[in-house]
């Protein structure tokens, strides 16, 4: 076997070893089935040790000038996902082991939850009701948001 396969077929057996997926109980939905994604970002409350992905649809782009633009901001609770404080870092235990999926970053004032290379989260949306899923094992690592119609 050439070493060129050899490295493909490792590289291909520890990207599916990393690759978790983390469904959303929570369902929300839009007030108007045809918006879109106006705002979003990932939210960590310390106390309940729960990370959530937070989405604010806007009808804005689908709406006349004389109607008016209307808003809903959804949480979407993302269970399983940990917080290790030392290190800034948000993982999901896959067979015993720590998959990292997201850290804090620090920006202007303060810090925001960024995903890491190869982690996404998918939006769902299906006449305003949406579903969200975390997936750490995204082909692209620069796609971090996916909606999806």
């Amino acid at each position: 076997m050439s070493a060129a396969a050899l490295i493909a077929i490792t590289m291909t057996c520890q990207s599916q070893a990393a690759q978790v997926l983390v469904t959303s109980p929570s369902q929300g939905q839009t007030f108007d089935a045809f918006s879109s994604i106006e705002s979003r970002g990932l939210h960590w409350n310390a106390r309940d040790h729960m990370l959530t992905a937070v989405i604010t649809y806007s009808n804005k782009n689908y709406e006349s000038p004389a109607a008016h633009p209307h808003d809903d901001t959804l949480a979407f609770a993302l269970p399983g996902v940990q917080y290790d404080e030392g290190s800034n870092v948000f993982y999901v235990m896959k067979n015993g082991q720590r998959v990292p999926v997201a850290k804090f970053t620090t920006v202007l004032f303060g810090k925001k939850i960024q995903l890491l290379p190869g982690a996404a989260i998918y939006a769902q949306q299906t006449h305003g009701d949406v579903s969200v899923k975390l997936i750490k094992g995204e082909p692209d690592p620069n796609r971090h948001w996916i909606d999806i119609y």
